[in-house]
């Protein structure tokens, strides 16, 4: 289980069981629950490839083990961001300066993970490089995973970083941006609606509780600044957005961070 939603993984495989687990959300755990969602990593019979199922529906076929593994956890990940309660999921790369978030709203492959790294290289506390967790009162909780970068062939992937939040922290500053070799770096103030559009796109229970998920998306908005720009080079990006925050925090402190809740799983041989 993790973040509330009972889950459950299957293999054919016993030796990929260790792989499996590191590919379940952050802050899982066993349950006894009856799981929300079932998930199959199995071969095909006469293939030498895998399969990936969720609830019953195959995802991906032929597939290597490795492959299969990222198959796998994409759709665990997003299962759960879909299901969990009360909290709302956005796509989003997130660390913290000063006690509050900088959130980088946007989907796998637009760059999140590259520039969440430069910033938490430039001093920056990481949290996520894919989801930003936020509750009810539009906070940002810790989905310390570990960051992933696309290469040819897959992902390389990278242990969580050492400094990584531990409790929940205000939206600080939304920064909706692209890479482009070219680009530089000359951000333009999203307005309150803008920035809550902005996460509304990368939000992931957006169709199944549109007027919670606004609630909520509003609240992040209106402790938080927002700005648009195309970015050039990460670490350049970074130590301009890490003096942004700064810039923004300088006005009233915010609330002292919240503990966050851990959250659960089982492995199954099929």
């Amino acid at each position: 289980m993790a973040f509330g939603v009972a889950f459950e993984v299957r293999t054919d495989d016993r030796r990929l069981l260790s792989e499996v687990r590191a590919r379940f959300p952050p802050g899982w755990r066993d349950t006894r629950r009856s799981p929300a969602v079932v998930l199959s990593l199995a071969h095909e019979p006469g293939s030498p490839g895998m399969a990936v199922r969720v609830k019953g529906r195959l995802s991906a076929r032929e597939l290597s083990h490795a492959q299969a593994l990222d198959v796998l956890e994409s759709e665990l990940q997003l299962s759960v961001a879909r299901l969990a309660r009360p909290q709302v999921f956005v796509h989003a790369g997130v660390v913290a300066v000063d006690g509050r978030a900088i959130l980088v709203p946007g989907r796998s492959g637009a760059g999140k993970t590259t520039l969440v790294r430069a910033l938490v290289a430039a001093g920056a506390t990481y949290y996520s490089d894919e989801y930003a967790v936020l509750d009810l009162e539009g906070r940002v909780h810790p989905y310390a995973r570990r960051p992933s970068v696309r290469v040819r062939g897959g992902k390389e992937r990278h242990p969580v970083p050492r400094g990584r939040g531990r409790g929940a922290v205000p939206v600080g500053l939304v920064v909706h941006t692209r890479y482009r070799t070219e680009a530089r770096w000359a951000p333009v103030t999203l307005s309150p609606g803008e920035i809550v559009l902005a996460l509304l796109a990368n939000t992931v229970p957006a169709r199944d509780r549109p007027a919670e998920v606004i609630a909520v998306l509003a609240r992040a908005a209106g402790s938080s600044r927002g700005v648009r720009s195309d970015r050039g080079a990460a670490a350049r990006t970074a130590r301009a957005l890490i003096a942004l925050a700064r810039e923004s925090s300088s006005g009233p402190r915010a609330p002292r961070p919240v503990r966050a809740r851990r959250s659960s799983a089982r492995v199954r041989r099929l």
